[in-house]
């Protein structure tokens, strides 16, 4: 697993993470409101975890992911910008944690021999210094996604064991 920022603009936090899973699974792992609350959460410090998550899936269509935290709850909603399934998936994505800093997320789904390499990559934050530090949690949630595709290990799981 990598992790960058972009140091020339300081916009963006790049992750990138290898799936023993095909694109076409990756990408339902995403946008699937069964599937998204299974894995997206974790934690051995603080509780974070997705318990609802709900997607119109079209560019243009909003989506709406929300949880618990140590402190209380969360939520995280956007529109979706680009959809190229299995291939590409962005969004802005609006935090409650960062009050109105509207930002984008874009999922790149590259085929391997092995699977997908998953690149991640959330820019924006150039206008938002302040919040930057707030993604740097990006590796850890693809290491979740990668223990559910991979292992079928779930949120719920991570945190019994944490």
């Amino acid at each position: 697993m990598t992790l960058s920022s972009d140091r020339a603009q300081q916009d963006a936090v790049t992750a990138e993470i290898e799936i023993a899973a095909s694109p076409v699974r990756v990408f339902q792992a995403l946008i699937d409101p069964a599937q998204v609350p299974r894995w997206w959460g974790g934690g051995a410090r603080q509780v974070y975890r997705c318990t609802k998550f709900e997607a119109d899936l079209h560019v243009g269509g909003r989506w709406r992911s929300s949880g618990i935290t140590g402190n209380g709850t969360f939520e995280v909603s956007g529109e979706f910008l680009e959809l190229d399934p299995p291939r590409v998936l962005s969004y802005s994505w609006v935090a409650s944690w960062t009050g109105t800093a509207k930002t984008t997320v874009r999922w790149e789904l590259i085929p391997t021999q092995n699977g997908t390499l998953v690149r991640l990559r959330h820019s924006g934050l150039a206008a938002h210094p302040e919040i930057a530090r707030a993604y740097q949690g990006w590796p850890g949630m693809l290491q979740w996604l990668q223990s559910y595709l991979d292992n079928n290990e779930t949120a719920a799981e991570r945190i019994a064991s944490a």
